[in-house]
Parts: structure tokens; sequence; C-alpha cells
């Protein structure tokens, strides 16, 4: 496990054993910020090419307690889904809110790559750096987006802090979207979707400052 990774699981550990099982658990302000991020995430799944009788298999990427299936299921998405994160507590408690699932406590760049997914998604983990130098996130950044495309069968998506903002925070990592699309499209696929739209105003109620990136194989 690397630094950026350890310093990650600790970060989230200590907030998972003060708040449990909510947003702020899992470094979100509120359950409206969170529960639009789980929107823009499995639009992933809005893609032509899958058989329409079967259930997609999903990967989610420091899934946390869940939130992400519990959502999915409240708005009659079927997934297969499988949740991987390296904080051992919030496993288990998706573990127990989802026992027909299946949870993995462990980092992604250590997981087996002989099992693949249709799609990989991961929500928030790389909007921060916390203490991280910018320059060492961006290696990690693209080198987990590697992992992500690498067991996927047909699509990613994941959430970046948008550098076209009027200010910044010392932890968050903040990143230039058209660089972004460029590193997509010259190492990845041809087939990239970016949603920067929501970046200034989201539904009126609310700035927010990140975007989606959203990578196909097929």
């Amino acid at each position: 496990m690397d630094k950026i990774t350890t310093a990650f699981k600790e970060h989230h550990s200590k907030l998972f054993e003060e708040h449990g099982a909510t947003p702020l658990g899992v470094d979100w302000k509120d359950e409206r910020e969170l529960l639009f991020r789980y929107s823009k995430m499995l639009a992933v799944l809005d893609k032509d090419f899958l058989d329409g009788d079967r259930v997609p298999t999903l990967l989610d990427v420091g899934c946390g307690y869940g939130g992400l299936l519990t959502w999915a299921t409240e708005q009659g998405i079927q997934l297969d889904y499988t949740g991987i994160d390296i904080v051992e507590s919030m496993v288990a408690s998706g573990r127990e809110r989802h026992p027909s699932s299946r949870f993995i406590a462990g980092d992604v760049l250590e997981l087996d790559a002989s099992q693949r997914y249709d799609f990989v998604v991961c929500n928030g983990t790389l909007t921060q750096k916390l203490a991280a130098s910018s320059i060492d996130m961006e290696a990690f950044a693209r080198k987990l987006v590697r992992r992500m495309f690498d067991l996927a069968n047909h699509g990613i998506a994941w959430n970046l802090m948008s550098n076209r903002v009027n200010f910044t925070v010392a932890n968050l990592y903040y990143t230039s979207p058209t660089e972004w699309l460029a590193w997509c499209l010259g190492e990845l696929s041809p087939r990239v979707r970016i949603d920067h739209g929501y970046s200034s105003l989201a539904n009126g109620r609310g700035k927010y400052y990140d975007y989606t990136l959203y990578v196909y194989k097929d």
C-alpha cells in the first residue's frame, strides 16, 4: 500500500469512526451532495451496447458503506454489485446493509486483474489529496484510473475537482478538465465523455466544483 493510499485509509477510518454510515462518515458535506454524485457515477450505464436483459456487473472503488448501491436500488437500477474499500469498518457496514452483494476490504491497485466488471466507478476518492503534493497525487490518480480501465469490460466513471474556480482548499486535488480529457483520449480510448456542466450550479440548489469523466472501450 503506497503512502497516499495509507493516508487516505487513516483519514477515512477516523471519519467513519466518528460519524458512522453517514455522508460525513465518508467525507461528504450532506446527503444531497452525495446522492447527486451517485447519479453522476451511474450515468456511465447510459450506453446502447449492452443487452437490455442482462444485469451489468459494477465495481465501486472506494465504496464506503455501499451508499451507491442503496441509492441504485431505490431508483430501480439493477446491478451485479461489488464494492471495494481500504477501510475495513466501512466494508463491514456495507456487508451488513447488503448481505447479498460482494464487498472487498482491500486496495484496488492490488486487486486480481483476472476478475473483470462491465463498469468501474470511483466517487470522491480523486477529489482530495490531503497532504500529498499535486504532482504525487496526479501520478496516483492516473495509476488508479488506468487500473479501473484495465478492470472494466465496457466503461469507467470518476470525478475530479475542477481548476476552473476562484478559490482553492489545500487538501483538495484540483485538475484541468482539458488536460485530463486529452490524457484520456491519448492514453485510454477515443470514446470519452466529460460532464463539466454541473460545476457552477447544480439544479439551482448549490455550487459544485467537480466534474465527471466517462471513458468507454466499446
